[in-house]
């Protein structure tokens, strides 16, 4: 699996995910280092996020407190904009 965040203007660095992936290791490894130094200079901006565990788990949720986050339903109709990257 991998994981990139992209805005107007930036993208974060490719992360390839090896194996499971818990709360704790997306907290420390994908949105401490990542998506709040990455979200936090752009105001208005919104974390798209869709319903994996470790996305909706109590840890990862308390984290993304300071950010403005926008629920993405997994099986949408919609694609999402990280489909076009």
């Amino acid at each position: 699996m991998i994981w990139v965040a992209i805005t107007y203007n930036t993208r974060s660095t490719l992360i390839l995910i090896r194996g499971s992936m818990t709360a704790q290791w997306y907290v420390h490894d994908i949105l401490q280092p990542h998506v709040l130094p990455l979200m936090h200079p752009l105001p208005g901006a919104n974390f798209e996020l869709d319903n994996p565990w470790p996305h909706t788990a109590r840890v990862s949720q308390d984290c993304l407190r300071t950010v403005t986050t926008h629920p993405w339903p997994s099986r949408s109709l919609d694609l999402s904009s990280i489909e076009y990257f």
